[in-house]
């Protein structure tokens, strides 16, 4: 029961923090870079911070930065990421966010001026009046008559605190200050979690009566008790409405006009009392003429365009043409093929029928695989000539007149060998030639008559017999001479 009532204590305190921008449609939150300054490229090389000055005093440590250019929004929101860390378990004395009417000066309250006009965020990490409620982070808003009571850390001058230890923390600490609709809104993210998203709510003040305009800064100061304060990041945004922006943009660019109206007077001005002054020096060139006018480099671009389309109707102009002339010859081909197949006997002596063709294909076909058998046969017996010249003797006492004897007979085996596959030969021309049916008619031609078939195979037959009988003979030749060796 005590732990759902400590949760239900702390429910009211804890919330994630949500943009007005992101539930507002017709706000717009903009970036001010000239109201901010952000790590690691925090400093010129000439030591200055843009937009900002800083210093400080030795004498009593104190430091502070402050931004040279005014906050006018109505509504706007802080974003300070900062670090404090020290040794001891208790630290000295804070630091304090400003939202002041005039930029201020070196002073007691954390190292800036008392007696400011306007808003004070404070990071007390001294507990000065010993009631045990430091460090505590407190908002004052003054008129520019209250002085800050040091004594009792300004427990009677506060509009709204919270008690969070933001002292040697893991991680940075990060601050939230929201001015809303004339509410000003505190949340703190305490260091321990990296998500950028997780604040606490610290406190809430109603009208806090603000200045209108004002600068924008951070101080701090130490005592007896040293602490490191660091500012990591100092972020500024404003929120304005969508209507409110356009009449702003259209102001802006009123005054840039006027001020660029301004200073071209000015310019054609000084270029006239320089001509008066400097009457033998040359004339300045226009620039104008050196460069082409805008009506020019249209002008120039309609031309180069009509030039390319001009170039790629030329081409599609003369591809189809090309394609026309086939299409035509096509046509033709068609015509004179299928009257020819309707049986019309005027057939051009340099078209042979169609039927000849195919005729003549076929043919064709059947004599090649005849060819392609004759090459098997050959390569049979070449196999069977090679056995022969490398099969030794057998007896290597034998008689001259025994080898002789015995050659000769193998010479007799080998041309029956022959014989037979002569005979097989004409055997399938006599098929082939029995298969054709009638003898195909070669196709008319003016430039001279085709090859019969018949004489065709004949002459291969003959060559075919005459260069195994060529082959037979040599061989027979150098085995007789070999054995006699």
């Amino acid at each position: 029961m005590q732990c759902c009532l400590i949760l239900l204590f702390l429910i009211p305190f804890i919330s994630t923090y949500t943009d007005p921008s992101a539930t507002n449609p017709e706000l717009i939150k903009r970036f001010e870079y000239k109201l901010s300054f952000k790590g690691p490229h925090l400093v010129f090389k000439d030591g200055t911070i843009p937009f900002w000055s800083f210093g400080g005093s030795k004498r009593c440590p104190t430091w502070w930065i402050w931004c040279q250019n005014v906050l006018t929004a109505d509504n706007w929101v802080l974003d300070v990421k900062l670090r404090v860390m020290g040794r001891g378990r208790t630290g000295a004395d804070g630091m304090a966010v400003w939202f002041t009417e005039k930029p201020g000066v070196e002073g007691p309250v954390f190292g800036s001026n008392d007696l400011w006009k306007g808003l004070g965020i404070f990071l007390d990490s001294f507990d000065n009046d010993a009631l045990q409620n430091n460090p505590i982070i407190a908002v004052m808003v003054n008129d520019g008559t209250k002085q800050y009571d040091h004594q009792h850390d300004g427990t009677d001058q506060i509009q709204g605190s919270c008690i969070r230890d933001f002292r040697n923390k893991p991680l940075p600490i990060r601050l939230k200050i929201e001015f809303f609709n004339n509410v000003l809104t505190l949340y703190i993210n305490n260091g321990l979690t990296q998500d950028d998203n997780a604040f606490e709510f610290c406190t809430r003040v109603e009208q806090p009566n603000l200045p209108k305009s004002g600068y924008l800064g951070v101080s701090a100061a130490t005592g007896g008790l040293a602490d490191d304060h660091d500012v990591i990041e100092f972020l500024s945004y404003t929120y304005i409405n969508k209507q409110s922006m356009n009449q702003a943009n259209e102001e802006q660019m009123k005054k840039y006009n006027e001020e660029y109206e301004k200073y071209d007077q000015d310019l054609k001005k000084q270029r006239e009392d320089y001509q008066k002054d400097h009457p033998d020096a040359p004339q300045p060139t226009d620039e104008k003429s050196l460069y082409e006018s805008e009506y020019d480099r249209e002008f120039r671009q309609i031309l180069e365009t009509q030039g390319q389309m001009r170039y790629s109707l030329v081409n599609i102009d003369r591809q189809m043409a090309e394609l026309l002339g086939r299409i035509e010859r096509y046509q033709g081909i068609n015509q004179i093929v299928s009257t020819g197949i309707q049986g019309d006997d005027n057939i051009p002596s340099d078209i042979a029928r169609v039927q000849d063709i195919n005729h003549v294909i076929s043919s064709q076909s059947d004599v090649t695989k005849t060819i392609q058998s004759l090459s098997h046969i050959l390569d049979d017996l070449q196999q069977k000539i090679n056995y022969l010249q490398n099969q030794p003797p057998s007896d290597s006492l034998a008689t001259p007149t025994d080898i002789v004897t015995k050659g000769s007979l193998s010479d007799n085996m080998i041309l029956n060998e022959l014989m037979n596959i002569i005979k097989a030969i004409k055997q399938e021309t006599n098929v082939l030639m029995l298969q054709s049916g009638t003898q195909t008619k070669c196709p008319i031609s003016n430039s001279g008559t085709c090859l019969g078939r018949f004489l065709f195979l004949s002459v291969i037959s003959v060559q075919i017999v005459a260069i195994i009988g060529y082959f037979t003979y040599k061989n027979r030749q150098e085995r007789v001479s070999r054995k006699y060796v």
